[in-house]
């Protein structure tokens, strides 16, 4: 069994995160675990050098996808705090 965190790591960060009820401020206090960090760096130096497999690849988008969803969700939340649409 691998040590190595996986996107699916991230993953489950962020639905421990939301499986926790919590405020506002928690979730944009929200960063991923520093081996999730790492992890994710080393990928991004992977990709750079042309040297992803398909594994990693897939592992890599799923990093992309869920950085995006903990953006959008960061941005509705700054947005209803600074008298923007409210969340609903």
């Amino acid at each position: 069994m691998s040590t190595t965190p996986s996107a699916s790591s991230l993953f489950d960060e962020v639905a421990t995160l939301f499986a926790s009820a919590p405020s506002q401020n928690s979730i944009l206090e929200f960063r991923p675990s520093q081996a999730t960090i790492e992890r994710a760096k080393q990928l991004l130096e992977l990709n750079r050098a042309n040297s992803l497999d398909e594994a990693s690849r897939r592992e890599l988008d799923q990093f992309e996808q869920a950085e995006l969803l903990m953006r959008l969700v960061k941005a509705r939340i700054r947005a209803s705090q600074n008298g923007g649409l409210p969340l609903q």
